[in-house]
């Protein structure tokens, strides 16, 4: 089945140029609840009569950290890549021509010329399977005491970046199917550091996912080489200047498209919880800030209240359209809880954020609906046919116990769908 769109040149002063981004939140493993609303959002459109690519809508598709990975998925070519790319529809693009002296004195409309096709995207329903199935593999358990991270990052970073390397091949981020951009810190200099496809420094897709999620103390920083700058660079996760990256991405979008008027952000959370610090009388010391029992209050008080300006702030600036969705979990969850519990968890919470912010959700899906411009790509080739694939899973179906209790069912389904096994070894995560 065959999309008809329309690319109509607009005569400059016609209409306001307006521009879309999507950002997206750090936050770990809890990546899976935007992952999950990306999908459902996709899902929605898809049921509008809207079958294009779900990326070609953005002019600009911006995350930190998890986010960024997010975000590299959405833009990679995906057929020069490992991600599975949804082949089911052809989204031709025509362009209107300059009507003829005869069709003007008919007063009828010019002649449309296929100008090409728009590339096929990831499929968005399997995002949450990169944290359902290779979670663990990125944060695999039993890493050493307590003591010991004191002293080393609590995980290797080999297996991240074995990962991302076979996930992104040596991709160029210059080649990203729209505008890319995710936040890295360079640490040897003390500077934000965004890396995006209209200023790539020469960086690699797999290099850029592993400098915006370089978190400390889980992982070693990314030392890259700047084929731009000619130098090595110290990168580390971009949360430590913008978990949310929305306000860099405006700036970044402002770049690419300087006549623009108004500007859509679709700025997606992960669920973190809004931190509330109780001072006691001998709780504002050194350690009463830093202290672990408490959560390092120091920290999280700086990460809350960063999220927190950016949204303040988005909402003032003139031309900005900024639509937040956020949703809390009710409970606090790790960068790194990969159990079978707290997968589940989030999975639900990311439904629950989602069904409270549906209203929100739809507006936004149906001006991207409306979109008939696809300036911000290079567009496919004329001629492309569906690609009929046989979907097979990923790994081996889990036998189910049948006598399994109705209350813990969904559960169990869901384990059962990504092959996921309930380690009753492992700690708890949430």
């Amino acid at each position: 089945m065959a999309i008809k769109d329309f690319f109509k040149r607009n005569k400059q002063g016609d209409i306001e140029e307006e521009r879309y981004i999507l950002s997206i939140d750090g936050g770990g493993m809890r990546g899976i609840i935007p992952a999950i609303i990306l999908d459902k959002m996709a899902t929605l459109m898809e049921e509008m009569g809207d079958n294009r690519p779900f990326y070609s809508h953005f002019d600009l598709i911006s995350g930190t950290s998890t986010g960024g990975l997010l975000a590299l998925a959405l833009t990679v070519p995906v057929q020069k890549s490992e991600l599975p790319a949804d082949t089911r529809y052809v989204s031709y693009i025509y362009e209107q021509l300059p009507q003829t002296l005869s069709q003007k004195l008919k007063r009828i409309r010019g002649s449309e010329q296929l100008s090409g096709t728009l590339p096929f995207g990831v499929k968005t329903n399997e995002l949450e399977s990169l944290y359902a199935i290779h979670g663990k593999d990125i944060f695999p358990k039993s890493q050493g005491r307590i003591f010991s991270q004191i002293f080393t990052d609590k995980y290797d970073s080999e297996p991240l970046e074995k990962y991302l390397k076979r996930v992104f091949r040596e991709i160029p981020l210059s080649e990203a199917q729209v505008p890319v951009m995710v936040m890295t810190y360079d640490a040897a200099n003390g500077r934000p550091f965004p890396i995006s496809s209209r200023d790539s420094h020469g960086f690699l897709f797999w290099e850029a996912g592993r400098a915006t999620s370089a978190a400390p103390t889980y992982f070693k920083p990314a030392f890259l080489f700047d084929r731009s700058e000619q130098t090595m660079q110290t990168l580390i996760d971009g949360g430590m200047v913008a978990n949310n990256p929305a306000l860099f991405a405006y700036s970044e979008a402002k770049k690419l498209y300087p006549n623009a008027k108004k500007f859509h952000i679709l700025s997606l959370s992960t669920a973190s919880s809004d931190f509330n610090f109780k001072i006691s009388g001998s709780g504002t010391g050194v350690i009463g800030w830093i202290d672990p029992a408490k959560g390092a209050p120091i920290q999280k008080i700086y990460a809350n209240a960063q999220v927190q300006t950016t949204d303040v702030l988005a909402q003032d600036i003139p031309g900005l359209l900024y639509t937040r969705i956020h949703g809390t979990l009710g409970e606090q969850v790790k960068l790194d809880a990969t159990s079978p519990n707290a997968i589940a968890m989030m999975r639900e919470g990311a439904l629950g954020i989602y069904r409270e912010n549906e209203d929100k959700i739809r507006s936004f899906a149906t001006l991207l609906t409306k979109r008939v411009e696809f300036d911000q790509l290079k567009l496919g080739p004329k001629e492309v046919e569906p690609i009929m694939t046989k979907v097979e899973p990923i790994i081996e179906e889990v036998s189910l116990n049948e006598e399994v209790s109705p209350s813990l069912s969904p559960y169990y389904s869901f384990l059962n769908r990504y092959g996921i096994t309930d380690d009753s070894n492992e700690g708890a995560t949430v």
